[in-house]
């Protein structure tokens, strides 16, 4: 969600609450993609330029930010995008993996044409983004946008299956977990987490095969294991130098 999307919607005068939600979720995309990455300070003046807004609705929005985990309030230095360690990120993959699970098979049940063909949609992205940085000759500028695309057509594929379950709740707690990638972590073709992203591919087409048939079951426990490849995939590329 940019800036100018955030002017837009909240036109008028709503409440500062709603404002607030729009740019925590703006603040948490930036996060997620890695454009803001760990210890970035984020200043309310800076804040309040780029939104649009007063400093209310922008201190509302870093206090929601900090109570999902994403920033912190240091004393004297003020906010800035925390980092999380690695305990923390494998509780996270593990509550991903039970709650993720539980959905795909809800997804399985109430899957539509129209949601599988968004689903396919996502999917071919992903792997093609995934042939772009698995590709040595690829420059590191195509990489790098490559790597933005990665993630975000990742999320896509997600994201579907779990809109398509239709519950509400497991939306809300999953969009709370789901923070830990960062885009600026790149991994060199060739190494041992360039492979596991190979898997990543082929897990995302047993997922989807999984939920066009319509078997619940198969649909949670693959959701589960390619979640939880997704953390040793994780942990792979930040064992690698940066590259």
């Amino acid at each position: 969600m940019t800036a100018d999307r955030l002017r837009t919607d909240t036109g008028g005068d709503p409440a500062a609450t709603t404002k607030a939600d729009q740019i925590a979720q703006a603040i948490e995309e930036m996060i997620i993609a890695g454009r803001l990455a760990p210890g970035t300070v984020l200043r309310q003046d800076e804040l309040s330029h780029r939104f649009g807004v007063s400093r209310t609705p922008i201190r509302e929005a870093l206090r929601q930010l900090a109570a999902m985990g994403l920033v912190s309030f240091t004393p004297n230095r003020g906010v800035r995008v925390r980092a999380l360690d690695r305990d923390e990120w494998a509780q996270t993959f593990l509550a991903r993996a039970a709650l993720e699970g539980a959905a795909a098979e809800l997804a399985a049940q109430r899957m539509t044409d129209a949601r599988l063909a968004e689903l396919d949609a996502a999917n071919a992205e992903f792997g093609r983004q995934t042939a772009l940085l698995r590709d040595p000759g690829v420059p590191a500028a195509e990489r790098e946008r490559a790597s933005f695309a990665w993630i975000a057509a990742n999320e896509d594929f997600h994201t579907t299956i779990i809109r398509a379950a239709g519950a509400p709740l497991f939306e809300r707690l999953i969009a709370g977990l789901r923070r830990v990638f960062s885009g600026e972590a790149l991994w060199a073709p060739g190494s041992p987490a360039d492979r596991l992203y190979e898997t990543n591919v082929r897990q995302h087409e047993a997922i989807r095969h999984a939920l066009a048939v319509r078997n619940g079951p198969a649909a949670r426990i693959l959701v589960q294991d390619h979640i939880m490849d997704s953390w040793r995939l994780l942990q792979a590329v930040l064992d690698e130098p940066p590259v």
